[in-house]
């Protein structure tokens, strides 16, 4: 009994060691095509982030009312999306409610989706230290994030739809950066050379320096963590980037400081750059 027990361990250990070395080469190859998207290879060259920009296809038209609040995962794409790190599930009640009164009606949907890196982390953290605080009948991650984005659409007057995306649970994050949009009118997912990114709308909604902070370190962290790329691949040569979109120079010069105290924190390995929306030079 005791052979039969260690070759089915062996054999594990050789499918999960098999499992891992796909999915490094799986993470590898998203890596190398990543550093061949054209805006990433042109700030490697030095290039002014504002005069890439103004160069794509579709940059003045990536400027439109949005209406639909996603996660700020980058692989969740389901409409005009505002970004907010798990819908929203980690704002505070008081930034909540701020936001619930100042668009409550203006909002058409809210979404959820499974495996969430926001979710996981809030309902982690509630166990630990306010388990009383999880509404009865929630076991899982999945099902208080589906249960906070209801609340949340309900509040603001807003259909909610879970986004099922069975893919997502083995997929890794191939986010290169975050858009920090000052402006809450920019919808990235019009502009295909755009590298793959994380989005955080938060900015131009009122949400407090303090929360977008909390917000982009959480999102970098997930970015060069072993859900991502991880910090091994990002460099100084090579940063991950935070990516400011303001109406102003003024405006963007502001958030830029601030998404600079949370680049500070990851030893040379995010990078900060900002451009103006072309609405303002017009």
């Amino acid at each position: 009994m005791s052979n039969k027990i260690e070759t089915l361990n062996m054999e594990t250990q050789i499918m999960e060691k098999e499992t891992l070395t796909k999915q490094e080469e799986q993470i590898q190859k998203g890596w190398e095509a990543s550093r061949l998207n054209e805006v990433v290879k042109r700030l490697k060259a030095n290039e002014n982030l504002q005069e890439i920009m103004n160069s794509l296809p579709g940059f003045r038209e990536a400027f439109t009312d949005l209406d639909t609040i996603d996660c700020s995962d980058g692989r969740v794409l389901s409409g005009k999306k505002i970004g907010i790190a798990g819908s929203g599930l980690l704002l505070s009640p008081e930034e909540r409610l701020l936001f619930i009164e100042r668009f409550k009606g203006k909002i058409k949907e809210v979404t959820t989706h499974r495996d969430c890196g926001a979710a996981a982390i809030k309902f982690a953290d509630l166990k630990t230290k306010s388990p009383d605080l999880i509404p009865a009948g929630l076991e899982t991650s999945d099902e208080y994030g589906t249960y906070t984005g209801q609340k949340i659409a309900e509040e603001l007057g807003a259909k909610h739809r879970f986004l099922d995306m069975p893919e997502m649970a083995s997929e890794y994050h191939n986010e290169t950066a975050i858009v920090l949009d000052a402006t809450a009118r920019f919808d990235s997912t019009n502009l295909e050379k755009f590298p793959a990114h994380f989005v955080c709308t938060g900015a131009g909604l009122g949400f407090s320096r303090e929360y977008m902070k909390s917000e982009l370190e959480t999102l970098a962290g997930i970015a060069l963590g072993h859900h991502g790329f991880g910090k091994e691949r990002f460099s100084t040569n090579d940063p991950f980037y935070i990516i400011v979109v303001g109406k102003d120079s003024s405006e963007m010069a502001a958030w830029e400081n601030a998404a600079t105290e949370v680049a500070a924190k990851f030893e040379g390995r995010v990078a900060v750059k900002g451009f103006v929306s072309p609405e303002t030079m017009e």
